[in-house]
């Protein structure tokens, strides 16, 4: 169906309801002296949820009843996604953390990680099913009714395929800034490391949000898809693998972005891909 809900004026508001949400509950510990307690711990995580949440608010007060129909089917319905798609995000991510490890403790003659969650899983298979709720919570749940479900869309009107890929990525990367801050956080990590390390995290989640992009076009817009690709990358070359040096987490995340580039320039250049995702646009949003 195409979107007849499609002002910019609450795409705006959207991003600055969210960032003021986040920045604000998440500094909040930094700032009333809380790191570390229960309160401030609620506080920090709390700030986690404006994406999702922000976006839903939108939805409900502005959208048609059509509309509404249309961005819950794709954020629940696996009708769009298909399994060949999940197969596909399950494999990519599972070879990347492969590579990484190979690279890392072959190559580079890094500690091994300490895989707790594997561990877990080993000990006991049922312990699989709170490790993928964790996963499902800790980030596809709180923030990709908003990123993908309601702002990529709009991005894509107005920016197209590259320009909405880049910004959203660039908005998704900065949005972390209160992780950088909050001990026990993979940003904070590597803020104590490196400065420039902790800089080029921003990017990294830029190229990052093209692989995610490509599977939401070619998944006709699932949301679900898109959700998944976010899931499943946190899972395999982060969750999975954790607790981990910081240098383990940055060989990880420089083995991820390698893919992650092939994808984008495919993106760019595809004659096929460009005329793919022109055709979605006229039939859907």
């Amino acid at each position: 169906m195409k979107t007849k809900t499609n002002n910019s004026k609450y795409l705006v508001l959207f991003f600055v309801i969210t960032f003021a949400w986040t920045w604000g509950f998440g500094f909040a510990p930094l700032v009333l002296g809380l790191e570390g307690t229960t309160i401030g711990t609620f506080l920090f995580y709390f700030g986690g949820g404006a994406p999702s949440v922000t976006a839903l608010f939108i939805v409900l007060l502005t959208y048609s009843k059509e509309e509404k129909k249309d961005y819950f089917r794709r954020c629940f319905s696996f009708r769009y996604m298909g399994l060949k798609w999940l197969v596909f995000i399950i494999i990519f991510f599972a070879l990347i953390s492969f590579l990484g490890l190979i690279i890392s403790i072959g190559l580079f003659g890094l500690e091994m990680p300490g895989m707790d969650f594997i561990y877990a899983i080993i000990r006991n298979p049922v312990n699989i099913l709170p490790i993928l709720l964790i996963s499902l919570i800790s980030g596809p749940l709180n923030e990709e009714f908003g990123w993908r479900g309601y702002s990529l869309d709009k991005l894509f009107t107005r920016f197209g395929f590259i320009g909405a890929t880049i910004i959203l990525g660039f908005i998704w990367g900065i949005w972390h800034l209160p992780w950088y801050f909050t001990p026990g956080q993979a940003q904070y990590d590597l803020l104590q490391s490196s400065v420039i390390d902790a800089i080029l995290y921003v990017p990294s989640i830029m190229v990052f949000n093209f692989a995610v992009s490509f599977v939401y076009v070619k998944t006709k817009r699932s949301i679900l898809a898109g959700a998944l690709t976010h899931m499943f990358g946190n899972l395999f070359n982060s969750q999975l693998l954790s607790p981990y040096s910081v240098e383990f987490g940055m060989t990880i995340r420089a083995v991820k972005i390698v893919p992650c580039i092939c994808i984008a320039i495919y993106c760019i250049l595809s004659k096929q891909f460009k005329k793919e995702f022109e055709n979605l646009m006229l039939e859907e949003i």
